[in-house]
């Protein structure tokens, strides 16, 4: 399974599907590996169909998060719905994944 949607230039998008198969969390993480490794330099996580929290989830975007520093690249979670948000600053992770 893959969870890149495609690769412009030095661009990356990837998805949140609104139902979050098992191994997801892992697949994602792998995949932006796997981008950063080819040379990907603008990541981005579509989080339009994210509805709930995931623990396995959000651990893995802010693993993403984190690999993208390391490598000098950029990340967006973009599409993030205000309940969402709401969810993610109460958590008090919204500036581990970049999020104002």
């Amino acid at each position: 399974m893959t969870t890149m949607t495609r690769v412009v230039h030095d661009a990356a998008l990837f998805r949140i599907p609104r139902t979050v198969p098992t191994g997801y969390a892992r697949d994602l993480r792998a995949s932006v590996r796997e981008a950063l490794r080819l040379g990907a330099r603008r990541l981005v996580v579509d989080c339009d169909a994210w509805n709930r929290i995931d623990v396995t989830v959000l651990s893995s975007l802010i693993q993403c998060a984190s690999a993208c520093r390391e490598y000098g690249a950029s990340f967006e979670v973009a599409n993030v719905s205000t309940d969402m948000l709401a969810n993610v600053r109460a958590l008090n992770l919204h500036s581990r994944l970049g999020l104002a």
